[in-house]
């Protein structure tokens, strides 16, 4: 039966594709996606107010719909706003639905940490700007970050690199950047999730995809430790930590 163990509510600055695509490669059984789109449709700063401004109507959905947990998607967004927009992102959709909730951003940050990461480097599908932003932001956190590096795809046509592609350009982008500890791909239209467990056998660098970590944000508050195989080593350390309790 759908969701049966839990249903997590995302909230997505745009179409939902990839994304759930991607997440049900890895979701354990009984965890069910309930999506919600805010429809921006380029990378201008209107479209990403148009989009917060639609965060707590969302948030009150899926609250009135039970789900158990909620991330707010799009990175981006939540970036522009400056240092620790992520938590007001974070206190509206609790207020809104009455359930916990998290943001994209934070995830990844709170990934990074789970995976001991200080030394990191960025490969995103995003323009120059929203790569120097997204920089700036995960240094203010204390993260050294060491390169950012985009494809700057159109806003449009970010699901069309493959996860071959992605792999490529990845790997290019560490061999440039030199000594990390992690590297962060962030962006749920992108499909980097597909390409994590290639690249960190290619390179040995352990990997963090934005979808990753969100839902492993999502598990870990719901408890869910089901093992999770083939998708890189955020993931499998949910059943790890478990099995180390």
């Amino acid at each position: 039966m759908f969701g049966w163990r839990a249903r997590i509510g995302y909230i997505s600055p745009t179409v939902m594709e990839v994304l759930p695509f991607e997440f049900y490669q890895f979701a354990p059984d009984g965890v069910g996606l309930v999506g919600m789109t805010c429809a921006i449709d380029d990378w201008r700063p209107e479209e990403f107010e148009k989009g917060l401004a639609q965060v707590k109507g969302a948030a009150a959905y899926l609250g009135s719909r039970q789900v158990d947990f909620i991330i707010h998607g799009g990175g981006p967004l939540v970036v522009a706003r400056g240092k620790g927009y992520e938590e007001t992102i974070v206190n509206e959709v609790e207020a809104a639905s009455g359930v916990p909730a998290t943001t994209g951003v934070r995830a990844g940050m709170e990934a990074l940490r789970h995976v001991g990461a200080q030394r990191i480097v960025i490969a995103s599908c995003y323009p120059p700007g929203h790569n120097e932003a997204l920089k700036n932001y995960l240094q203010s956190f204390g993260f050294d970050v060491v390169r950012a590096e985009g494809t700057n795809m159109p806003f449009k046509d970010i699901q069309k690199q493959s996860p071959k592609e992605i792999l490529a350009f990845t790997k290019d982008v560490l061999a440039a950047a030199g000594p990390c500890d992690a590297v962060y791909l962030p962006c749920p239209q992108w499909q980097g999730a597909q390409a994590v467990e290639a690249i960190e056998r290619e390179t040995g660098v352990t990997t963090v995809a934005y979808t990753h970590a969100n839902f492993f944000q999502a598990f870990k508050k719901l408890g869910i430790d089901a093992p999770i195989a083939g998708h890189g080593r955020l993931l499998a350390s949910l059943a790890e930590t478990a099995a180390a309790l």
